[in-house]
């Protein structure tokens, strides 16, 4: 039924009602009843497949009726096995999801997020709890560009110093490889 498109009032009515109501949770009950009958049927299947399997291996058969016999034994042991797992597989979601839901709506889950409506008081201070984080994080978010633009300005100066100074240490050791070959020449002459 909550699959079905209705309007968003309907649903959370029929969630409302599903989890309150004892009817509801006498049809419940009787789920985890059959539930149980199930888990008999399941655990007599597994005993059927595991002797038709213990037959099998034991028999050794050469009518071919006998062997079509055997195998349409096992055959309808493993379908019983598949069907009644499945089965109980699809109930423990069953119970399990009617559970879940019934605390989201009572309310159970401590950290759940809360539906937000403009009718009570204390989502309005939770709306105004959250603009203030949402002008907060923008307040951060400016000064972390502020500061990455300060980084970049600050790599550009270091760059530029750093070309500076082996512009000048290039014409320092220039200046110093003549003044070096003029001392030279002055001693040769």
């Amino acid at each position: 039924m909550l699959i079905l498109p209705m309007p968003a009032r309907w649903k959370r009515a029929m969630i409302t009602w599903s989890s309150r109501s004892t009817v509801a949770q006498r049809a419940l009950y009787f789920v985890r009843i059959a539930f149980g009958f199930i888990l008999l049927l399941f655990a007599d299947s597994v005993m059927r497949l595991h002797k038709v399997q213990k037959e099998k291996s034991s028999a050794r058969l050469v009518d071919e009726h006998a062997i079509c016999q055997l195998k349409l034994q096992q055959f309808y042991a493993q379908r019983n096995t598949y069907l009644t797992g499945i089965t109980m597989f699809l109930g423990l979601i069953l119970i399990s999801t009617h559970s879940l839901v019934g605390q989201l709506v009572d309310g159970d889950i401590g950290d759940s997020p809360r539906l937000v409506t403009s009718g009570s008081g204390s989502s309005k201070t939770q709306i105004d709890k959250l603009k203030d984080e949402l002008a907060e994080a923008r307040k951060e978010i400016e000064e972390l560009k502020r500061k990455d633009r300060d980084m970049a300005t600050l790599k550009k100066q270091a760059d530029s110093s750093h070309k500076e100074y082996m512009r000048l240490a290039d014409e320092y050791e220039k200046l110093q490889k003549q003044l070096d070959s003029s001392k030279e020449a002055k001693k040769d002459a």
